[in-house]
């Protein structure tokens, strides 16, 4: 691999090492301009064509526009760069492009429609089925308000064949169920979309779901609504992406009653408005946030406080319900007149007018357990009933107090996502009361809870970080060595590395050995090579060997480092030391290979073949050991008394690593 595409490769490595968010992004961008400056085309595409999927799937709309379409032109121009896969590739990827593209007010129609027609010459020029073209230009219709011309091109869709540049078997019928509901054609995008509602692609079940929300509060299908809200919010809360469809769950709370249960949602996705996926996604999120607000306005509550933060977490206040409906009501007709000017029709400001001023289709319908939503197997859950009776007394500090308490139970039973509901509702009453310690209590539950799922660790991380951030923590949280060890614990990036120095050094000032032994040999099996505090950190090792968790797997992972950097004798040394365990044996086995002395090496690793826990590795030591002193006969016949074939031990290329 040429020097350049080397170091290409290695900032790659590096950007997806920091996982998804801007920090990530700024890094892909880097990237593409050193791939640029130094005319590593081929790798600029790759990259690229890689790079679209994640900036679609996590909100980036506006930078798989641009790594798109310099994919697009390099395709064409330098045909030479590319396989057998671009083309298909490029095609699937066509249809993100032509829905986010009209999403934005700032470009021009004719620009997006254009795009539309040079996805079907190109779908056309393959002998590609048209089926993709036809959905993609029935939602285009429906989104500028032609919707004649929708139906039109969906009934195209229903006679044109799949093939596999379709969409998956849910997403095609998405596309219609939110073309029938624009229409109000409800009974027909339960019957379109009801049939599809169990999954198909990283899309699904969550578009489908959160498209059907309406269509089933319309027809009278609440509990099919509440499950799909359920189960759709799930999925969707963690990712920009979906701004559009968490509006989508906001007005399923304005419309149901649940005000107070949509005022956390905004809350919790309103920081998302500093960088929303699209222009769309904002309009669609500010007139849902403000049907939910003037809902709690007409009750009364419209200087109730919400809580508000920048994206970045830089910054927070508080303002009123009163002051953020304001707020999104004119961001809402703003960017709603922006896609008319554009559209040329007033068919959006109609829209969110509509929505806006949209009234209740069902005045009460419990979402939560708090608020009254059935447990399966418990008819009554007491602690709700305890919540209710002190919010009806007017306790609001009492209240904030039984949720937790609440939440608490719910999670001791083992009911995550009740109990998850019910701590984010702990967390934000304790808040509002101005029970500062205690809301931080439930924050430390919503970590654990939250850090159950893959997906919810970089939130739990998150809010770990937040916590520790704190000056004075509350004395029923556990220390703060204790909790940057599991803040180590949620993250994959090298701050983990950082929190276990600082939780060693904390438990060692409370001369606490086998904590301390602990956080260094979580840090220890995190490097892959050798740290600049490396002989520190060895030493200390050494020293907590009689506390350290797993003493055999720390010296060999200590062997495999030293060995790593080109220290083979400190290696072998360090495991001669250790060398009263089989696994640092074998250890010493190898690193005697390694240098070269096969002879000793056959000798320390036969004595394992006697036993059954060690012999496969002592085995292949042995068996190695032989063929490196010359003795190719002898190590054919050992080997063969094992069942094994010769062939592929002539060269022993072992991993030094544990």
């Amino acid at each position: 691999m040429a020097g350049a595409e080397a170091e290409l490769e290695e900032m790659l490595r590096a950007a997806h090492r920091l996982g998804e968010g801007p920090a990530y992004y700024a890094a892909l961008d880097a990237v593409f301009r050193h791939a640029d400056a130094a005319g590593e085309t081929a790798f600029g595409f790759r990259a690229r064509m890689n790079a679209i999927s994640d900036f679609h799937h996590h909100g980036e709309y506006a930078r798989s526009f641009l790594a798109f379409h310099w994919c697009l032109t390099t395709f064409d121009k330098h045909p030479e760069v590319t396989n057998s896969h671009d083309e298909r590739n490029l095609l699937w990827r066509f249809k993100w492009i032509v829905w986010q593209m009209p999403q934005f007010s700032a470009v021009p129609l004719d620009r997006a429609l254009g795009l539309l027609d040079d996805m079907e010459r190109r779908y056309r020029a393959g002998n590609h089925s048209l089926h993709a073209v036809y959905q993609y230009r029935g939602a285009v219709a429906a989104h500028l308000g032609d919707l004649e011309a929708a139906a039109r091109w969906f009934g195209e869709l229903a006679t044109a064949r799949r093939d596999n540049l379709s969409d998956c078997p849910a997403c095609v019928p998405t596309s219609e169920v939110e073309y029938l509901s624009a229409r109000g054609a409800y009974e027909d995008a339960v019957r379109v979309g009801g049939p599809y509602t169990g999954g198909g692609c990283t899309e699904q079940p969550q578009q489908m779901l959160s498209q059907l929300l309406l269509p089933y509060l319309h027809t009278g299908r609440a509990p099919e609504a509440v499950a799909a809200h359920r189960r759709a919010y799930a999925i969707i809360r963690r990712n920009r992406h979906y701004l559009e469809l968490i509006g989508l769950h906001l007005q399923f709370c304005g419309l149901t009653g649940n005000q107070e249960h949509g005022l956390a949602i905004l809350e919790r996705h309103l920081p998302w408005m500093d960088r929303p996926a699209s222009t769309f996604a904002a309009m669609e999120f500010a007139s849902s946030s403000a049907l939910v607000l003037r809902g709690l306005i007409e009750n009364g509550q419209g200087e109730a406080a919400v809580r508000r933060r920048t994206d970045s977490g830089d910054r927070r206040w508080v303002s009123t319900v009163s002051e953020t409906y304001a707020e999104m009501a004119a961001r809402a007709r703003e960017l709603a007149a922006e896609f008319d000017r554009r559209n040329g029709n007033t068919y959006q400001s109609g829209r969110i007018e509509q929505r806006m001023a949209a009234v209740a289709l069902i005045d009460e319908l419990p979402l939560t357990v708090l608020s009254g939503r059935p447990i399966e197997g418990s008819p009554v859950f007491l602690p709700a009933r305890r919540v209710a009776d002190l919010t009806a007394a007017g306790d609001t500090v009492g209240a904030a107090r039984a949720r937790l308490e609440a939440a608490y139970e719910l999670r001791n039973a083992g009911r995550w996502d009740d109990a998850m509901e019910t701590a984010e509702e702990a967390q934000r009453s304790l808040a509002v009361a101005g029970l500062d310690a205690e809301a931080m209590v439930a924050r430390y539950l919503l970590v654990e809870l939250y850090g159950r799922s893959w997906a919810g660790r970089d939130t739990a991380y998150a809010m770990m970080i937040e916590i520790l951030a704190e000056k004075d923590l509350p004395s029923t949280l556990p220390p703060r060595a204790e909790l940057l060890e599991k803040a180590a614990g949620l993250t994959y990036s090298s701050a983990a590395l950082d929190h276990l120095r600082e939780a060693a050094e904390r438990h060692r000032a409370a001369g606490d050995r086998v904590a301390e032994a602990r956080a260094l040999t979580d840090e220890l099996r995190r490097y892959q090579e050798k740290p600049a505090h490396w002989a520190d950190l060895a030493s200390r090792l050494d020293e907590l060997a009689d506390a350290l968790p797993d003493p055999v797997r720390a010296q060999s992972h200590l062997c495999g480092l030293e060995a790593r950097d080109g220290r083979l004798e400190a290696a072998l040394a360090r495991a001669r030391r250790w060398s009263e365990f089989p696994k640092m044996r074998l250890r010493e086995a190898m690193f005697l290979l390694h240098l070269g002395r096969p002879a000793e090496a056959e000798e320390v690793a036969r004595p394992l073949l006697t036993e059954p826990q060690w012999r496969p590795e002592a085995v292949r030591l042995v068996g190695r050991s032989l063929f490196a002193q010359g003795r190719r006969p002898e190590a054919e016949a050992f080997l063969a008394g094992f069942d094994i074939a010769p062939d592929h031990f002539d060269d022993y290329d072992d991993d030094l690593d544990d």
